[in-house]
């Protein structure tokens, strides 16, 4: 008696398939590198191109992928391998990997069987290929050796000479008008403004003192330019000129022609301005100046004397302090940070 199959009985196993190959792990923004082998026919004469074709991909498993020939597009993600055979004893192989420079290295192949050879060269193409496959690090750095505090502090002065600074100038004076025989000593003061070694300053000077025409005192207002030029970090010198109106009052003599007794009026000069300044310390300059020039106005006279004039050749000498304020700090904060 024939029995129908059971509604209970068990499903049918599922059949059995092949697990998947292995595939290798990339991340997905890097690319496979293409290894292109090729050998000369001095190395197709020892070695066997199959058999080392297939002892690469088993070295190159997981990280390269060889082609199946030696020829294809150029590119970075490309590797090259060359077999030669230079001596009968010897096989040399070169490797290189996009941009690369070209590795090489020799194998002693003396006694050696064909299949033991091929494994020696696939063992070490694969790590070459892998060697060259590694990024390039950039050679580290050195440090700047440290600057020592003499340095720091000159490169501090040399770049505050061209910053803007402020001046403040104190001084006593002595000016000669040898045609009037005129000797007048007295304080002045300026301030100023200096950019990239040039300076200007607005000054005012008052010097009394015997000539022709009696006591004559001489109260001046002027402008003056100039440009320094350091020698050392403590010396500079300056070149320049000045111009000045001024006031004059003659002590025994009055104004020709002129309204009787008038002894007040006015002039003007100009001339060069050469100095030397020594640095003290701090902001402080000692300064010694001298303005050489001519009187453009001159102040003619009529004294109990006779006839006069205040003309001529003017001749002034002086030392003072100046007082000058940069931006030295702002440039120690770059130059030297701590």
């Amino acid at each position: 008696m024939l029995l129908a199959p059971s509604a209970f009985a068990a499903d049918p196993a599922p059949p059995i398939t092949a697990p998947p190959a292995a595939v290798p792990l990339v991340a997905p923004a890097s690319r496979i590198v293409e290894v292109r082998l090729a050998l000369s026919s001095e190395a197709l004469k020892k070695l066997s191109e199959p058999r080392l074709r297939r002892l690469l991909e088993i070295e190159l498993e997981g990280s390269a992928v060889l082609a199946p020939g030696a020829i294809g597009p150029l590119g970075d993600h490309v590797a090259y391998i060359w077999v030669d055979r230079p001596s009968i004893n010897q096989i040399a192989i070169e490797v290189r990997v996009g941009d690369r420079a070209v590795g090489r290295r020799e194998i002693a192949a003396a006694g050696l069987s064909s299949d033991v050879a091929a494994r020696l060269v696939a063992i070490a193409a694969s790590e070459m290929v892998r060697d060259q496959m590694e990024p390039v690090r950039a050679a580290p750095r050195r440090p700047l050796p440290p600057r020592r505090p003499a340095e720091a502090e000159a490169e501090i002065e040399l770049a505050s000479r061209v910053q803007p600074a402020i001046q403040l100038l104190a001084g006593a004076d002595i000016a000669f008008a040898p045609k009037d025989g005129a000797v007048l000593a007295g304080p002045s003061l300026g301030v100023g403004f200096r950019y990239y070694g040039v300076s200007e300053a607005l000054f005012a000077r008052w010097i009394t003192g015997p000539s022709h025409s009696g006591a004559l005192r001489w109260l001046e207002f002027g402008l003056s330019a100039d440009y320094r030029l350091w020698l050392s970090p403590a010396f500079r010198l300056s070149f320049g000129g000045e111009a000045a109106l001024a006031s004059a009052h003659l002590g025994d003599a009055q104004i020709a022609p002129g309204l009787p007794g008038e002894r007040d009026t006015w002039s003007a000069r100009a001339g060069g301005r050469l100095g030397a300044e020594v640095h003290l310390g701090g902001p402080v300059w000692l300064n010694f100046t001298a303005t050489p020039g001519a009187i453009l106005r001159p102040v003619r006279y009529d004294s109990p004397l006779g006839k006069g004039a205040l003309e001529g050749l003017w001749m002034g000498v002086g030392v003072g302090l100046g007082f000058e304020w940069g931006r030295k700090a702002v440039i120690a904060a770059v130059v030297a940070p701590p």
